[in-house]
């Protein structure tokens, strides 16, 4: 092999790797964390790692639903992931009481909630042709009313000691003096990743949400019921919320009310770090997971460098900046 075609090889797989949005949010995470361990050593140690993972779990579940409810297309957006969230902390609360006997209910209670509160955004936005953004930031706001109405700021119930285990717990693997501990919440998001590309990829289901976000008219004509199929998804979305809610819940141990409310625009932004465009039709969750990844790893190397929370914001901004005006520029180009 000549030196020519090598050079010739090396600038296609370059090339491929510039054009996968997937592969370049990645290398953004790495690099985020070669960073982190430039400015803060012992920041890429295994422990701190499954830590920061630990951690974007919560943005990642939320991002699962905003995901399908971009590539659904029609500028989906779901605005409702906050009050959602908040809905999930107070409910599985109240009802847990800090009991596992109670646990499974909770769990039924909060997944229907979540869903069928979702479904008023999707039927907004299909039938009655509310445009997303207005639709669901209205009824996230009413739901964070609604639970602060309910519980009158007085936060009733806790976590049960098997939540706990879930958000806080690790499984341990290896045996002597030096075992490595993974998350729970970790090993959940892995198959939750795992389960979200099969379908996404290989499933009907998949196909049609795809279908319906290159082009309604057309999946229309074929016979696919986009509005029930778009009044689905944002129903997804609000059960993946008030199930981050719920195992936020086991996390922190009490709930709040104010938990939710970071969740909403880094939601978004993840998706469009992943390389999720709002046009539709196109993108991956695994860009998603490297979004939720990046934003988790930026807030907690400014947190370890003990900045306070406007410099935070101010770094953080120009950062989202930079990488948004860069996509939308090769979107455009595109």
């Amino acid at each position: 092999m000549n030196v020519k075609n090598l050079d010739n090889r090396f600038k296609k797989v370059a090339l491929w790797i510039v054009n996968d949005r997937v592969i370049v949010a990645f290398l953004l995470v790495i690099g985020l964390f070669i960073a982190g361990e430039i400015i803060v050593p012992g920041f890429l140690a295994f422990q701190h790692i499954m830590t920061v993972f630990q951690a974007s779990f919560f943005l990642g579940l939320i991002g699962l639903g905003q995901t399908m409810v971009v590539i659904s297309g029609k500028e989906g957006l779901d605005l409702s992931v906050g009050g959602m969230f908040v809905i999930g902390v107070v409910i599985s609360a109240a009802i847990t009481q800090g009991k596992d006997a109670n646990l499974p209910l909770a769990f039924f209670v909060v997944i229907v909630a979540g869903f069928i509160l979702g479904l008023i955004n999707g039927f907004g936005v299909s039938f009655l042709n509310i445009a997303p953004l207005i639709m669901t930031l209205a009824w996230g706001i009413a739901l964070r009313g609604i639970a602060l109405f309910t519980t009158k700021g007085v936060h009733y119930g806790k976590a049960s000691p098997i939540l706990e285990a879930i958000g806080l717990g690790s499984l341990t693997l290896g045996f002597g003096q030096n075992p490595i501990g993974i998350p729970w919440v970790v090993v959940i998001w892995i198959i939750v990743i795992i389960i979200v590309h099969f379908i996404m990829r290989r499933t009907r289901f998949g196909k049609v949400l795809y279908g319906i976000g290159s082009n309604d008219r057309a999946a229309m004509l074929t016979g696919i019921r986009t509005r029930i199929v778009r009044l689905l998804v944002y129903g997804y979305s609000g059960m993946l919320s008030t199930l981050a809610g719920m195992i936020m819940l086991g996390y922190v141990g009490e709930p709040n009310i104010n938990l939710g409310y970071t969740y909403v625009l880094p939601s978004a932004v993840a998706v469009i770090i992943g390389g999720i465009t709002f046009g539709g039709g196109a993108g991956s969750y695994l860009g998603a997971v490297a979004g939720s990844i990046f934003l988790t790893t930026l807030e907690s190397i400014l947190a370890t460098l003990q900045l306070g929370e406007g410099g935070r914001q101010v770094i953080i901004g120009i950062v989202l900046l930079i990488l948004l005006g860069s996509y939308g520029r090769r979107t455009r180009e595109e």
